[in-house]
């Protein structure tokens, strides 16, 4: 039996209510070694939606669906490795995973050209603010990275929701007009992984005080009104935003910083890294900025925020 008709057998069964019946069907296809079954089990084990979340299973079982020639496992064992998704990350072991991937596979060929070039110098940084604490990367990424990430977020991205206090159903952030995507830990490929650590370079910050690297798009007449990136009561603060923009050849969309009227202008691959806290550890208000409107053409923009300590990218907030 194809592993494809076993996951769609497991999925009828466990509509039907007959859950026990599907865990058993996947299992028995585990056991005889079919990819497919081991893909979907260690998902499962990664999400912790068949007990506890169990990392180093969840790898085991993707492991041998590599083994056996199923691609979608290995590139995802690669991304798993690479990042803190299932422990310390294994820099060295993902790029020989991502090898693997790339011996038969276009898509990883590229990822792994652009892995590479990514291993270079960062750009003199350039000072525009002491208060607030602005400084400029011209280039910090070209254009074929920037390129990357747009096409990775372009299929999550949605318009950006709150949750109304009231009803307690999404609507549209008041504050926010924008489409936005987070590549959460099984999303980050990685190049997405090899770029957030140029950021970390860039900021001399550490990989495990992260959020998930977003993604936002501006279409005309999308804006992000003047705001903190700092979070109301959270103990583990953001210290640090670095905006990357990803593209150019539109109107507006420059970054405003309210207090002092200093304007930046977006220009493809250019990132601005700023303190969010002032010397005391407190919000920095110096720091209220704002993307100012699209008028034409659509704005992409890479934000990662960067907490004050350790964070676990499983958690939010």
């Amino acid at each position: 039996m194809a592993g494809s008709t076993v996951m769609a057998q497991a999925e009828a069964l466990a509509n039907a209510g007959r859950e026990a019946e599907a865990h058993a069907l996947v299992a028995a296809a585990v056991a005889r070694g079919d990819p497919e079954a081991m893909m979907a089990t260690a998902a499962w084990k990664l999400f912790g939606m068949d007990g506890p979340r169990d990392p180093g299973a969840a790898k085991a079982l993707l492991a041998r669906a590599a083994d056996a020639g199923h691609l979608p496992a290995l590139t995802l064992l690669a991304r798993i490795t690479g990042n803190s998704a299932c422990g310390p990350a294994g820099w060295g072991a993902a790029i020989i995973l991502l090898e693997r991937a790339a011996a038969t596979d276009t898509k990883s060929r590229a990822e792994l050209t652009l892995v590479r070039a990514l291993d270079r110098p960062l750009p003199a940084p350039e000072r525009l603010s002491d208060s607030p604490n602005v400084v400029r990367f011209p280039g910090l990424l070209s254009q074929a990275e920037c390129d990357w990430l747009i096409a990775a977020a372009e299929p999550g991205i949605a318009p950006s929701l709150v949750v109304d206090p009231r009803s307690g159903r999404p609507i549209a952030d008041p504050v926010r007009r924008a489409g936005a995507m987070s590549f959460g830990p099984l999303d980050e490929d990685l190049a997405v992984r090899a770029i957030g650590l140029r950021i970390a370079a860039a900021s001399n910050t550490g990989i495990d005080r992260v959020e998930p690297l977003a993604v936002l798009r501006y279409n005309p007449g999308d804006e992000y009104r003047p705001h903190l990136d700092t979070i109301p009561g959270l103990a583990n603060q953001r210290a640090v935003t670095v905006l990357t923009y990803l593209n150019d050849g539109f109107d507006g969309g420059a970054t405003v910083f309210s207090e002092t009227g200093l304007s930046v202008a977006p220009r493809t691959g250019d990132a601005i890294v700023f303190q969010t806290l002032d010397a005391a550890g407190r919000p920095d208000p110096m720091t209220r900025h704002a993307g100012a409107p699209v008028t034409r053409g659509t704005k992409y923009l890479c934000s990662r925020w960067i907490r004050s300590a350790a964070h676990d990218i499983w958690s939010q907030p």
